[in-house]
């Protein structure tokens, strides 16, 4: 295993509120396609400047299973399924990786097929999609010899990687297929998302409650027959879902591919920001920054050439967009500081305890904000990034004069809290 150094820089980058000037580190696997015998590279990459911050070569896998990875941001663990490399048995098995001290923790066996692993960041759990045979039929040869055809239906599941367990929730009914890499979570609500394709050939949009997976709404998209939806991500500050429309094929004729909202009670799409330069990209090629507010995505141009693409869909326009030589897939972001900030659970983060954790209270506010735990001075941002409170001690912020809106305080040491001021 190759190993690098992390510089400190960034972690401390996930700090910066401004979204044109923030660092965005991206997680994926990393291929040049220059020689297939390479051992896959685990990469992390600079989003806004472009800079590769560091890489681990995996030496014990020789292939990642497409759609198969998610971060849990409790552990800061990158976790995925791939092939095992020889001598080993060459199966299909998951790995944690810690991306803090660059190791495998854990290699659980769940024993199933898995995809669209989606973390809770409220109740630090992962969640995921499971296969199940819900109907068989055995094709007669005659004379002794046929086979089994199997149906196979989706379920919602839990997932625990120290114990090597998983948990049915509840199947989904209703759909024929779930589209890869069109999962997302809403932590603040409970509610996993998916685009699934019905028996109809519909895309559908469902949203599923995460603790007993009962289905909270179901629609079609209002999306031609001719366009496809991917890259399903939850901006939670903003409280909806996006995700990219686009054309299948070359068709002069068809919608320009777009970052989109999505309306999860009647289907509708909005155009956010266009993107034609986009011609394709890889299933669970994209993520989404809670604190930065930024959409992240791995596309390949009309030349093949892949670039990675940062838009800022508030804003709509894009930050950034690098080529790079090579592919990099099944995209993750950590974003444990939003975990700690929103939810406070950072007795789970790694390397953190109970009492590391900084609270800020009422969330929203309409008139003071009160401060425990904290042990640096603070200063306060607004959502464009412009400094609101300069750097204090007080455990009481006065917001009343202040615009409704988030803010995020930035502690010395390097600790942030978010927290909305509403009037």
């Amino acid at each position: 295993m190759t190993h690098k150094v992390r510089s400190s820089l960034l972690f401390l980058s996930l700090l910066f509120v401004n979204a044109t000037n923030a660092q965005v580190s991206v997680y994926g696997f990393y291929s040049t396609y220059t020689d297939p015998s390479n051992p896959i590279v685990l990469g992390q990459y600079e989003a806004i400047s472009g800079e590769w911050l560091e890489w681990d070569t995996l030496a014990f896998c020789d292939g990642v299973v497409m759609g198969s990875s998610a971060f849990d941001a409790g552990t800061e663990s990158y976790m995925f399924a791939g092939i095992s490399a020889a001598p080993g048995n060459n199966s299909i098995q998951f790995w944690d990786y810690d991306v803090i001290d660059n190791a495998i923790v854990n290699n659980p066996s769940f024993n199933q097929t898995i995809n669209a692993i989606q973390h809770d960041m409220a109740s630090d759990r992962l969640l995921a999609l499971g296969t199940y045979a819900q109907d068989s039929t055995f094709i007669d040869f005659g004379n002794g010899t046929g086979y089994w055809e199997y149906e196979w239906g989706s379920e919602l599941i839990e997932l625990n990687p120290e114990e090597s367990s998983v948990t049915s929730i509840a199947p989904i009914a209703g759909i024929n297929g779930v589209v890869l890499g069109a999962t997302a979570f809403d932590s603040d609500n409970d509610i996993y998302a998916l685009v699934g394709m019905d028996y109809a050939g519909n895309q559908k949009f469902i949203q599923l409650d995460g603790t007993t997976g009962a289905v909270i709404s179901s629609v079609n998209l209002q999306i031609p027959s001719n366009i496809g939806f991917n890259e399903l991500e939850c901006f939670i500050n903003g409280e909806t879902f996006l995700g990219i429309k686009r054309p299948y094929g070359i068709n002069p004729n068809a919608e320009t591919t777009a970052l989109v909202s999505v309306n999860p009670l009647t289907g509708e799409l909005t155009n956010l920001v266009e993107l034609p330069q986009i011609y394709a990209f890889s299933p669970n090629a994209s993520v989404f920054e809670q604190t930065t507010g930024l959409f992240i995505m791995l596309y390949y141009d009309f030349n093949n050439q892949s670039h990675i693409l940062v838009v800022d869909p508030v804003e709509a326009e894009i930050v950034a967009d690098h080529q790079i030589n090579g592919s990099f897939i099944e995209l993750q972001i950590n974003n444990r500081e939003f975990m700690v900030a929103a939810y406070g659970n950072a007795s789970s983060i790694h390397g953190a305890t109970a009492e590391a954790a900084w609270k800020l209270w009422p969330n929203p506010a309409n008139a003071v904000v009160r401060i425990q735990a904290h042990a640096a001075p603070y200063q306060v941002y607004d959502a464009a990034g412009q400094l609101v409170q300069p750097w204090s001690s007080a455990l009481e912020i006065d917001v009343r004069d202040w615009l409704a809106g988030t803010y995020i305080a930035v502690q010395a040491n390097g600790r942030t809290a978010r927290f909305n001021v509403a009037h």
